[in-house]
């Protein structure tokens, strides 16, 4: 990463290939649009440029069984559409996670909004139903309802399912595998001198990297995000937003895929029999390696693990707050 030696002699870790020299090929700004990690978008310094990615994460932290992130291709969905004058924004990922933010299985892919929709009618239909039998209990005759209830459609587009978990517990290095690629988050750090020579170092920042140790992306992070005050923009689709890093992809080796040749490897790996057996049948459900897809996945799938890198460091600082209050709630409650 591009940061100079500081007086402590923390210094970024050489890899074996260093961007340093090299432009980055996409530059993303990472923004919390509400508190909580509850928003956040991927956009650039001009705020009157749309958003590139959008993170909705209704609730965003304490229990892992509500954590359900969804990763959306476009600006914020509240404000797409045609009656906004701006191209509708498309869900094209989303995550569950473990209790202590070690494992996280991540569904990518044009059919993850097929998904949702096909989620939002049996939830329709099952919301129907239940107002029935609680219309028959009282002797009330049935109601046909406000809008025509569907039943789930067969997903089109793209479905992939992968996991990114730690290496040990708690540790920074987050690994993942998509079309074949194996790559992983890291710290940037070590010490250059003096008692902590060699140790790796305290950073907020993260590097994305391949199996050959090239680095493919690298995350700077301003330190002092949480205590600086929003950008106020004045009005939709963000009315404000603040600052908390810099995503910056890098021009890849000679022999990296091609967002094509990522796809078909996809494809490949389920017609080669890949083991999908210990993934969440929430995710593995509607799986359809053979879908469409219209982004560049590899491009989509940094950017919402960078996201959840992030959201899960700043976390896990707190999560001793969070047992510690449970544990309280629970002796209340007895």
């Amino acid at each position: 990463m591009e940061n100079s030696m500081n007086n402590d002699g923390n210094v970024p870790e050489k890899p074996t290939q260093d961007p340093s020299g090299q432009l980055p090929s996409l530059v993303l700004n990472l923004y919390r649009r509400l508190p909580f990690g509850r928003k956040h978008l991927f956009g650039h310094d001009n705020a009157d440029q749309a958003a590139e990615y959008f993170v909705v994460n209704r609730v965003p932290h304490k229990h892992h069984s509500s954590w359900r992130p969804v990763f959306y291709r476009g600006d914020n969905p509240k404000y797409s559409g045609p009656e906004y004058n701006s191209s509708p924004s498309t869900p094209v990922g989303r995550a569950l996670r473990t209790k202590m933010w070690n494992s996280f299985h991540i569904q990518m892919g044009d059919g993850v909004s097929e998904v949702l929709e096909n989620k939002a009618r049996i939830k329709k239909r099952r919301s129907h139903e239940r107002k029935q039998k609680l219309r028959k209990f009282f002797c009330m005759g049935e109601k046909p309802p406000a809008e025509p209830l569907e039943d789930p459609q067969e997903v089109q587009g793209l479905v992939a399912v992968f996991e990114m978990k730690r290496g040990k517990f708690l540790g920074r290095t987050l690994t993942w595998q998509l079309g074949g690629q194996r790559y992983q988050w890291k710290g940037t750090r070590r010490f250059s001198k003096g008692p902590f020579k060699g140790l790796k170092g305290m950073s907020h920042s993260l590097k994305l990297v391949d199996a050959n140790n090239n680095i493919i992306a690298t995350f700077e992070k301003d330190r002092w995000a949480s205590y600086k005050r929003s950008e106020r923009l004045g009005g939709p689709p963000n009315k404000k937003r603040q600052f908390l890093g810099t995503l910056r992809r890098f021009p890849s080796a000679t022999d990296a895929p091609s967002p094509a040749a990522v796809l078909e490897a996809v494809r490949a790996g389920g017609q080669d029999g890949e083991d999908t057996s210990k993934l969440p049948e929430k995710l593995t459900k509607y799986l359809n390696l053979q879908g469409s897809h219209s982004g560049d996945l590899t491009e989509e799938a940094i950017a919402f693990t960078c996201w959840i890198a992030v959201e899960a460091e700043h976390r896990l600082r707190y999560k001793i707050f969070d047992l510690i209050e449970e544990v309280f709630e629970n002796l209340g409650g007895a």
